[in-house]
């Protein structure tokens, strides 16, 4: 088949990304490039500034090369958010230079400009490369954006897909992992495009609110809340947001099954929606917004009345 090159760019992050992605289990890292998995084989990461072995000038070939067309098919994966320049140049700076090149330091957003028309796919992994996550909290004085609003709503790639986001803070490794074989499937013509939602993530992903695949959830139905830290039941009076967040950490764990907010004890703080860091997700510990609350008792409610009802109907089997 085909090889595919991956060049991975981390914008304003902390590399948690890259961190998540090389503790993935299923598929592994090195499942992935190593070729065990026959269907998504020939990956290749072209450049990857955290794992890759060449420095300096040299470690920016591929970029170049990229430029130059000698790299394609290749997908571009942002890490980390995009800042805005223009803000920086007003005083002679920049914000987030991912290298030298003859003197003069690269930009990510010269990188992305230079790439955005040549991609098969753009993919952000992590909320800030998705949505601007924390680099772009209040106040955000660099400007921070995520890759979709610096592109632009109605960015299509080579193969004519938005902005792929796969959002977390970090993302699972397995869930990058995932999405990037999926997308290598669709660049090889072997699977359609995945589902997405509003947001441009894939739903195989991101279709389940943490709320309804957390693994305390039937300590809600029963109305058993924890009051303190410790303790085993529904942590929505300890400011959980599983009812406003689409994660499917609680149910998959986040490496190899393990780990997840609410397993550990943490209540979610809704890492994996637009907004984040900012209200309604913070503070992290202040409930959520009493209207998710509100609506999960109305239904909650009628869904017991129903189940009471149909019990006096004799059912054949």
């Amino acid at each position: 088949m085909q090889p595919i090159n991956v060049i991975w760019l981390q914008g304003q992050g902390c590399t948690g990304d890259t961190v998540a992605l090389i503790s993935a289990e299923n598929p592994s890292l090195v499942d992935v490039i190593t070729g065990v998995l026959p269907e998504v084989s020939g990956i290749n990461i072209a450049f990857h500034p955290t794992i890759m072995a060449p420095w300096g000038e040299k470690a920016l070939g591929p970029l170049e090369a990229a430029k130059e067309g000698k790299l394609d098919p290749f997908v571009v994966v942002l890490e980390g958010a995009v800042p805005d320049e223009k803000i920086a140049q007003k005083t002679g700076g920049y914000f987030c230079g991912i290298g030298d090149m003859h003197g003069k330091i690269v930009t990510v957003t010269e990188v992305l400009n230079d790439l955005k028309g040549k991609a098969a796919a753009m993919v952000a992994i992590g909320t800030c490369a998705a949505y601007g996550g924390i680099a772009a909290g209040k106040p955000n004085p660099t400007g921070a954006m995520g890759l979709g609003a610096f592109l632009g709503k109605d960015y299509k790639s080579t193969l004519g897909l938005p902005v792929i986001n796969v959002p977390g803070c970090p993302t699972p490794g397995d869930s990058t992992l995932k999405a990037l074989a999926y997308l290598v499937l669709v660049a090889r013509g072997a699977a359609a495009v995945p589902a997405m939602d509003e947001f441009n993530r894939p739903k195989f992903l991101y279709g389940e609110l943490a709320h309804h695949i957390c693994p305390r959830a039937g300590y809600l139905a029963e109305g058993k809340f924890s009051h303190h830290f410790g303790e085993p039941y529904c942590m929505g009076l300890l400011g959980c947001k599983g009812p406003i967040a689409y994660c499917r950490v609680p149910k998959y764990g986040f490496s190899g099954g393990f780990g997840g907010c609410p397993s550990t004890g943490s209540p979610c703080i809704g890492c994996t929606e637009p907004g984040f860091p900012d209200a309604p997700f913070s503070p992290f510990l202040k409930k959520s917004p009493v209207k998710s609350w509100v609506v999960e008792g109305i239904l909650d409610n009628i869904g017991k009345v129903k189940a009471t009802a149909s019990r006096f109907h004799k059912r054949s089997i």
